[in-house]
C-alpha cells in the first residue's frame, strides 16, 4: 500500500478542467474510430461449392483427378482452413476428352493480413518455377463485365502446367497484392465495407509449350461456360 501512494503523489498534478478536456478528446477519438469501422459486408450470403459449383454442365462433366492439384496457400504452415471459408477442387471433362482442373478458394472477408493467396506465390512455394506470366483481359467470360486476371505456365520436374485465373475482390478484379490491399483499405474506409474474395483458377497438364494457345483457348471457354451455369443462382459469385 505504500508503495502505491507514494506512486500516486509523484503523479503530476493536472487541473480538472484540462482532465476532463483530454477524456473529451478521448471519448472522440473513440467515437470517430467507431463510426470508420466497416459494418457492411459484400457478400450476402454464405457459399457452398460442393452443392453450388454444378458437376456437370455445357458439355463439361467432373472426373476422377489424375494428379493432384498445386494448393492454394503459400506455404506448409499456412492452412487453408484459416484463410478460407470454402474450397474447390475438381477436373472436368469436355465431350472430346479435354481435361481442366478447376480451384476455387474463397474468403467471406478480406483483411491486409489475411487475403487470397496469388498462384504467383503459391506455386513457386510448392516447387515450380514461373516460365511464363501475362496480364490478360478475359473480356469473353462476361458481356460487359471487365475480368482482370493472368495467363501463366509453370514447370517443374518432368511437368508444365497452363494457369489462367483471375482474383475478384469485392467489385473489381485484381492482379497484385498492392491492388488487393489498397482496394480492402479503401472499400474499408469509404464504403465502411468488408470486401468478400474469391480465387477462379483453372490449369492444364500440357507437354510441351507449342500447345499453349490452344490451352489458354479451352481455359476461357471452360471459365466462360461456368460463369453462365452460374448466372442464375449466383451471378455475383465469380466475377463482379
Amino acid at each position: 500500500m505504500k508503495v502505491l501512494k507514494d506512486l500516486f503523489l509523484k503523479l503530476p498534478d493536472v487541473k480538472l478542467s484540462l482532465a476532463l478536456k483530454m477524456l473529451g478528446l478521448c471519448l472522440l477519438a473513440l467515437l470517430v474510430a467507431l463510426s470508420l469501422k466497416p459494418h457492411l459486408y459484400y457478400a450476402t450470403q454464405p457459399t457452398q461449392f460442393e452443392t453450388s459449383i454444378p458437376k456437370s454442365f455445357a458439355g463439361w462433366t467432373e472426373v476422377l483427378q489424375s494428379s493432384p492439384q498445386v494448393r492454394m496457400v503459400s506455404d506448409e504452415r499456412s492452412l487453408e482452413s484459416q484463410l478460407y471459408d470454402d474450397m474447390l477442387m475438381r477436373t472436368y471433362a469436355d465431350k472430346e476428352g479435354h481435361q481442366v482442373m478447376l480451384a476455387l478458394a474463397y474468403a467471406h472477408q478480406q483483411r491486409q493480413d489475411v487475403k487470397v493467396h496469388q498462384p504467383d506465390v503459391c506455386y513457386p512455394a510448392q516447387g515450380y518455377q514461373m516460365q511464363k506470366s501475362q496480364t490478360y483481359s478475359f473480356d469473353s467470360v462476361k458481356s460487359g463485365t471487365r475480368v482482370i486476371g493472368k495467363r501463366q505456365l509453370y514447370a517443374s520436374q518432368n511437368h508444365l502446367e497452363a494457369v489462367s485465373y483471375w482474383i475478384r475482390v469485392g467489385d473489381s478484379t485484381l492482379t497484385s497484392g498492392l491492388q488487393m490491399r489498397l482496394k480492402i483499405i479503401h472499400d474499408g474506409l469509404v464504403h465502411r465495407r468488408y470486401d468478400d474474395g474469391i480465387l477462379v483458377r483453372v490449369s492444364s497438364a500440357i507437354a510441351d509449350d507449342s500447345a499453349l494457345n490452344q490451352v489458354y483457348g479451352l481455359h476461357e471457354k471452360f471459365l466462360k461456360d461456368l460463369v453462365d451455369a452460374m448466372s442464375a443462382s449466383e451471378p455475383k459469385l465469380l466475377v463482379p
